[in-house]
């Protein structure tokens, strides 16, 4: 955060019951702002939170938000004045607030915070901007980077809260780069080789993490829990498409879809046309070459595209008749060709 953000954020801080918090990937667990202490699970973090005495102004900029400080994760679900004790729904309606009734003063800079609104239903979170559910903070904190594109990848096109985020993900496209230098193992992530180090050569393989909301079981890894929640509890979710809305029944189907038919990062040379896969880019290139590398075996005739060959060999070779004159039996494969030749007959 710049000098200005910091200011903004010390003053939601210290005027709003904003709930500030740290989240940590692996292992995963949250800690406080104010007193940094870790605890496994959100509710109980934020509870210890809300009851923390807020330092000053002054205090917090030196502290809490000291420099170099990266932007900070807020529960905006019990969101008031302290001053008047007014409820609001968004940490930009309480900062107008804080302004017109109080007479607080902001910079013209962001307020460095990311808000979540971690009020839970049916142990399902909520993203507050556009109310699609999740079943766990992991996948709520990943999503949020939708309605926070700040940084994009020039690679997939996909859009990121920050630039860390950004130079994490930008390792996902290159191939084992990371060695560990315990097992010699290589990995294409530093994320990935972080939790390898932790689960095979730290703690964290003694530890269960996620936990099942019905029966308190914990499971190692996500994808355990959402097998358990299916098959015990017979709960199963969908990942839907924020572009088109399409519904998928796994992650992976879903950034599959995403990067087959929303991201375009393959260009034509020539045109400057751009395609999702390789494979479109070879069947648009015959366009230019006037390529034509398609020959019906019957005739000899030559096509440019496989989908004419194909046509032709239907029409012309193997027709399907689907339309037949009842006076001179004529057959025709489409409704148009055959209501013209009746035509003839009247």
């Amino acid at each position: 955060m710049t000098l200005a953000e910091r200011k903004n954020a010390a003053l939601l801080l210290e005027y709003t019951t904003v709930t500030p918090f740290t989240y940590l990937i692996y292992p995963s667990s949250f800690k406080c702002l104010f007193c940094e202490k870790k605890y496994s699970e959100l509710q109980t973090l934020l509870d210890h939170s809300r009851k923390h005495e807020v330092p000053e102004h002054d205090m917090i900029l030196k502290h809490i938000l000291k420099k170099g400080k990266k932007k900070i994760k807020v529960d905006i679900s019990i969101l008031e004045c302290r001053l008047c004790h007014e409820s609001f729904t968004s940490l930009e309606s309480v900062q107008s607030h804080l302004v017109d009734v109080h007479d607080k003063i902001f910079t013209m800079a962001g307020n460095g915070m990311v808000a979540f609104n971690l009020e839970t239903m049916n142990e399902r979170f909520t993203c507050h901007i556009c109310s699609s559910t999740f079943q766990s903070f992991f996948l709520l904190n990943t999503h949020i980077s939708v309605h926070y594109s700040n940084a994009v990848c020039d690679t997939c096109g996909k859009g990121f809260l920050s630039y860390p985020r950004l130079v994490t993900h930008i390792e996902s496209h290159k191939n084992g780069t990371y060695p560990c230098k315990k097992c010699k193992m290589t990995f294409p992530s530093i994320s990935k080789l972080k939790y390898h180090t932790a689960k095979i050569h730290g703690t964290l393989g003694k530890t269960k993490l996620s936990k099942c909301h019905k029966c308190l079981v914990r499971f190692e890894h996500h994808y355990e829990k959402v097998k358990h929640l299916k098959e015990v509890h017979g709960i199963s979710f969908t990942y839907t498409c924020d572009t088109c809305n399409s519904i998928f029944k796994t992650r992976y189907a879903l950034s599959m879809h995403v990067i087959k038919y929303h991201t375009q990062n393959i260009i034509c040379e020539i045109c400057k046309k751009t395609f999702s896969e390789r494979c479109h880019l070879r069947k648009h290139m015959p366009l230019h070459t006037q390529e034509r590398n398609y020959v019906c075996p019957a005739c000899k005739k030559c096509y440019r595209y496989e989908r004419t060959l194909k046509h032709h060999l239907k029409s012309k070779h193997s027709p399907d008749f689907r339309f037949t004159c009842a006076i001179c039996w004529t057959g025709f494969t489409n409704r148009i060709d055959y209501k013209i030749h009746r035509a003839t007959h009247t």
